[in-house]
């Protein structure tokens, strides 16, 4: 295969959008009103650039710019004939990303309309190409214009806005009748910034004989020897005529072939030719979900050698595992919801992942990069993409299967009811589903296929009768493409990789409890009753056995609110202000820090204490829920909402846009860390238990029972702590100590240093009658670019962190009475670090 990359030199010309695909011509030879840009490109990007245009995650710039979506936009690429090989049988323009709606010449010819973000624009170009010079030409716009309100009518206007939550200006209806990301007509945490535009690449891909058109490698059978199947369709690009190849599967372990399979002399039909293989590794070394195992990766290259001419399949990595889904009896109506891989049962723990950025066009792939890294660090081993968004580009997907991150994967669809009725739009789920599944099939990451997010919940009558629809097999309102189309997909594509219909879903009604994946939020953080958004301790009455999304509230530190807020003052009763927060918050963080803290009128809090205490009570609600998930014994999953954010605001994430930690990071972090014990009282009873996701079995000595909050009571006794590899065990189960529980705790003391020690919670910690006092500092050592801390506590003390914008190990963690801690404060360098507490 020879390719030629399109991405740079490109030009792009506003235009009105009644300029449609008929003055294409004219266009071509404007000379004026052109700016340059390289891909991938949103149309802001060169806006911006130019200066005509400000920062639409900054501020309320937003607002300056939405006239873009009602414009057309026109791109033109030049290039010469000569970097193409026009003697090759098959020359294809691939173009990536267009979003959304795209009219595509080259050399004056029209050639198709393209309608769908989600999946690439191919086409044979061999007869246009000529001598010299060539030119792509495209027309794009939003594609929102086309749809009517008479659209919309029939599907009874069924589309969540954000309007309906208090978000004015955020949502639109048409988006659910546009292969676009959804979230780009604004969310709940995000404005309305539609986007327009080349997002992906470009470039002209030709092939000679034959073109491998697709490769899968699953995993049939593990043990010492690990069995696996590949499929390998080959084109016979002849239209009538036969031909003889070699094919060949070559699997390496670094620079060592370890497996080679070759069919010589195969006879190829004109067209697709299936062909199969069967491989054995020996010794295999298995692929693992971050804190379970390693990530070893094999290289897979397939080659075709057809009439003197080599082709070759862009080679990918691979790893070697298992994975189904348990959703077996439990008792009664309830059921497992368990993701296993190589037969172990595993906890999936971490977040959901949403676009990097309003322009999504413009994210740097180091922020991949940085965003992965700091997942695993937090002890993820999940991330959820969810259906509002997009499907990542490939780098994502790579880096999840080299850290070990899990990933659940929606497919786009989210909150609004769908025009499946039509056969356009089924033809268009048909190639967008067949053309994701086979590009990700072979990552070990992939866990989960997923249908929407929340259609089947939000849009049942007993549910919420006041949409009022009525489903029908005729007219499913996107329930089609859910419960049919997408399993014949992938049924075709990748059998092996679990499908579920939809998130929440599961039992007679989704969001219950006995059966499948909840979205806990009526109960939560949503509920109108400002008491049950804010008590942690409620998440010990759960009963499900999977939560896939919920979420908590909280601001960013001071540097990012300062960014993001632009020059304005940093006034919560400002407009700026209410832009840059989550529309459900309604006053939850000033209500959380009172109830916490006993400050009375959280509102007059200054900024700085106002980030300090909500994030605290946001780290409060995100490590005790996601400990609290672990701790049922039928739990088989927690994934906050969300981890990553698309710009700077009051919101759900532990990571702000400017990639910086946020004060419920480091909660998070010890709430899923990989080896850890944790405590409830049930029913009288203080019950320990004991979380070993590692491959090694843990035995740690530890010091248990009630301690003074003072550290002068102190009944405890010492005991051996034992928990098996890959495993969880309650290890405790005894009656509570007869003390006063505003005074002290039952407390755990591990000795070891990489486990934390733990306290049972039993009240605010307004209500914890302790002295406040800051820890005693007892070294502060250099090592590397590192400063190593160590810190002493007489009595408790709750809040410990080190001053500024630093990344630590670990931060806002409190210290119980005579406990020493070490904790390094990252590119800290010779830093005077101050230690202060939350008081």
């Amino acid at each position: 295969m020879n390719k030629l990359n399109l991405k740079t030199d490109w030009k792009m010309l506003e235009a009105p959008m009644k300029w449609g695909r008929e003055s294409a011509a004219a266009v071509s030879v404007c000379d004026e009103g052109w700016y340059s840009c390289n891909l991938p490109c949103d149309v802001r990007m060169p806006l911006l650039d130019a200066g005509k245009i400000k920062d639409p995650v900054l501020a309320d710039y937003w607002k300056e710019s939405t006239w873009i979506e009602d414009r057309s936009w026109w791109f033109r690429k030049s290039f010469d004939s000569r970097d193409v090989k026009l003697e090759d049988d098959l020359i294809e323009l691939v173009l990536e990303g267009l979003d959304s709606r795209a009219d595509v010449f080259v050399n004056g010819q029209y050639i198709e309309t393209h309608r769908s973000v989600h999946y690439p624009f191919v086409y044979n170009i061999k007869e246009l190409i000529r001598a010299g010079d060539n030119e792509i030409l495209l027309r794009l716009t939003s594609g929102m214009e086309e749809v009517s309100e008479a659209d919309l009518a029939e599907l009874d206007h069924a589309v969540c806005i954000e309007a309906h939550n208090g978000g004015k200006d955020r949502g639109d209806m048409r988006r659910s009748f546009v292969r676009r990301p959804q979230y780009t007509v604004g969310w709940d945490w995000g404005p309305r910034v539609v986007s327009v535009g080349i997002t992906g690449a470009a470039f002209i891909r030709s092939f000679k004989n034959t073109a491998i058109r697709e490769v899968k490698v699953n995993t049939v059978e593990i043990g010492r020897q690990a069995k696996l199947q590949a499929m390998v369709n080959v084109e016979n690009l002849s239209f009538v005529g036969t031909k003889t190849a070699s094919v060949s599967v070559r699997i390496y372990d670094g620079e060592d072939c370890c497996v080679s399979a070759v069919k010589e002399a195969k006879l190829l039909t004109s067209g697709y030719n299936y062909l199969d293989f069967e491989l054995t590794v020996e010794d295999a070394k298995l692929w693992w979900p971050s804190g379970y195992g390693e990530q070893p990766l094999y290289r897979i290259e397939v080659v075709v050698e057809c009439e003197g001419v080599k082709t070759e399949y862009p080679p990918f990595r691979y790893g070697i595992r298992t994975i189904r889904m348990d959703t077996g009896i439990l008792w009664n109506e309830h059921r497992s919801f368990t993701v296993i891989i190589n037969e172990v049962p595993i906890f999936c723990k971490g977040g959901n992942w949403i676009p990097n950025d309003f322009i999504y066009a413009r994210v740097p792939e180091e922020k991949y990069h940085t965003l992965i890294d700091e997942a695993v660090e937090a002890n993820f081993n999940m991330l959820r993409i969810w259906g509002g968004g997009l499907y990542e580009r490939d780098l994502f997907y790579e880096l999840c299967s080299q850290k070990g991150l899990l990933i659940w994967h929606d497919f786009m669809f989210a909150c609004s009811t769908y025009p499946d009725h039509h056969d356009w739009f089924r033809g268009e789920m048909r190639r967008e589903f067949d053309y994701q599944t086979k590009r990700l099939r072979n990552y070990p990451a992939m866990a989960l296929w997923c249908g929407t997010n929340e259609v089947h919940w939000i849009f049942n009558s007993t549910d919420n009768p006041r949409w009022n629809i009525e489903f029908t097999y005729e007219h499913q309102y996107g329930l089609y493409i859910a419960n049919i189309l997408a399993k014949e997909i992938i049924r075709s594509n990748c059998a092996d990789i679990p499908y579920w219909n939809s998130s929440p879903y599961g039992g007679k009604l989704p969001n219950d409890d006995t059966v499948g994946d909840v979205h806990r939020w009526h109960n939560a953080l949503m509920s109108l009753k400002v008491e049950d958004r804010i008590e942690a301790m409620d998440y010990d009455n759960l009963d499900s056995k999977f939560v896939s999304e919920y979420g908590f509230l909280g601001p960013c530190c001071l540097e990012t609110t300062k960014t993001y807020m632009d020059g304005a003052p940093l006034d919560r009763d400002s407009e700026i202000w209410r832009v840059h927060c989550n529309v459900f918050e309604r006053n939850t963080v000033h209500a959380a820090i009172e109830k916490n803290y006993g400050i009375e009128n959280a509102a007059d809090l200054g900024i700085e204490d106002y980030i300090l205490y909500g994030g605290m009570v946001h780290g409060l609600m995100y490590g005790y829920s996601l400990e609290a998930m672990r701790f049922k014994d039928y739990c088989s999953g927690g994934l906050f909402w969300m981890y990553n954010d698309a710009w700077g605001e009051v919101g759900w994430t532990i990571i702000d846009y400017y990639l910086r930690r946020k004060i419920p990071y480091y909660a998070v972090k010890r709430a899923l860390a990989h080896q850890k014990f944790a405590m409830r009282a049930e029913n009288g009873k203080v019950i320990l238990k004991g979380f070993n996701d590692l491959s090694s079995d843990l035995e740690v000595k530890a010091e248990f029972g009630y301690v003074s909050f003072d550290g002068k009571k102190r009944d405890t006794r010492e005991t051996i702590l034992k928990v098996p590899a890959r495993s969880y065990v309650q290890l405790i189960a005894e009656q509570l100590p007869d003390y006063d529980y505003k005074q002290g705790t039952v407390m755990l003391y591990v000795r070891d240093d990489s486990i934390d020690n733990i306290w049972l919670r039993r009240c605010d910690v307004q209500q914890m009658q302790y002295q406040p006092s800051e820890p005693e500092v007892l070294s502060c050592e250099e090592d590397g670019d590192d400063l190593a801390v160590t810190v002493r506590a007489d009595g408790f003390i709750h809040g410990v962190y080190a001053a500024g914008d630093y990344a630590c190990s670990d931060a806002y963690f409190d210290l119980l009475p005579g406990e020493e801690k070490t904790f390094r404060v990252k590119h800290a360098g010779t830093a005077d670090i101050c230690v202060r507490a939350v008081r």
